[in-house]
């Protein structure tokens, strides 16, 4: 036997395998943090249609890794209402009360939320309004609006308009580098003349966390979903499955705590799931549920 030909043979052989190996456990690393092949995604499927649970959208790819945010409410005090919504500030009636606090004069009326909510409202342009409004002048009104709060067009993350009566009206939410921020809003209505109405709720954010955590895969988060409706009788649809931002502002749980005002702290990444259900709130970190 050429005893050197057959020891180079198996050289050659063993550094295949090393090769296949090595690239059967790093393509495993990958397709554990980052994707799961279409036989998993099917098992899965089956396996929530054998729970009642329903998949009617696309289901996304898991985004690798991302970092909390640290948020606080855009501040708004009575001092810069005073001075950016009234023509007369000295004329203007403040009444303070727990929750909020109230600014009006025959024209105007701001009221400000210690939840962080604002709401403006001009009198005399949320009286019918016999002008055709034009979209185009309306837009630019609301535009002069956002300069005046300090939101950047950037800032938002999705918006949709239409016609109503003689008001262009809008809602829009806020996003951070293409991801939404949840509980997020402007609902506004505007005229050729000006804003009519707006309500927000925006946030401030401060990108300081530099620790980032692995993302987990929408199925997980989906398992868990199945899971929360354990024992539920009716069928469960699944309409829509996203990444964004979660922070809680809820007032019901704020209230069990005695407290008045939730105006800052860290949003998480979180997989928002949309069903006939309901929107639920999976954290993307650990999978436990956030808000059902």
């Amino acid at each position: 036997m050429n005893w050197s030909k057959a020891k180079t043979i198996l050289i050659i052989v063993f550094l295949i395998a090393d090769i296949f190996l090595f690239y059967e456990l790093y393509s495993g690393v990958i397709r554990s943090r980052n994707s799961i092949d279409d036989q998993k995604v099917q098992e899965v499927m089956d396996l929530l249609q054998s729970k009642g649970v329903f998949i009617n959208c696309t289901i996304p790819k898991a985004n690798g890794s991302k970092k909390p945010l640290s948020i606080k409410c855009k501040s708004i005090d009575t001092q810069f209402a005073l001075e950016k919504f009234f023509e007369d500030p000295q004329k203007a009636l403040i009444h303070n009360y727990d929750d909020k606090t109230v600014i009006e004069d025959e024209g105007i009326y701001v009221e400000i939320n210690k939840m962080g909510e604002l709401i403006y409202k001009n009198k005399l342009l949320m009286e019918n309004q016999p002008e055709v409004v034009d979209e185009k002048i309306a837009l630019s009104k609301i535009e002069e609006f956002y300069n005046i709060i300090g939101i950047k067009n950037n800032e938002i993350y999705d918006s949709k308009k239409n016609i109503e009566g003689n008001y262009l009206e809008m809602y829009c939410s806020q996003g951070y580098k293409n991801t939404f921020i949840d509980r997020t809003y402007i609902e506004v209505k505007a005229t050729n003349s000006g804003v009519a109405y707006m309500k927000i709720l925006w946030f401030e954010i401060e990108d300081n966390d530099k620790n980032k955590n692995n993302i987990i895969h929408p199925l997980r988060a989906l398992l868990e979903l199945s899971e929360l409706y354990e024992g539920y009788d009716g069928n469960i649809i699944i309409n829509e499955i996203s990444l964004g931002y979660y922070f809680n502002t809820d007032m019901e749980e704020v209230k069990e705590f005695d407290m008045t005002e939730v105006k800052e702290g860290k949003a998480i990444p979180a997989w928002k799931i949309s069903t006939s259900m309901g929107d639920i709130y999976i954290n993307a970190y650990n999978g436990t549920v956030e808000k059902k």
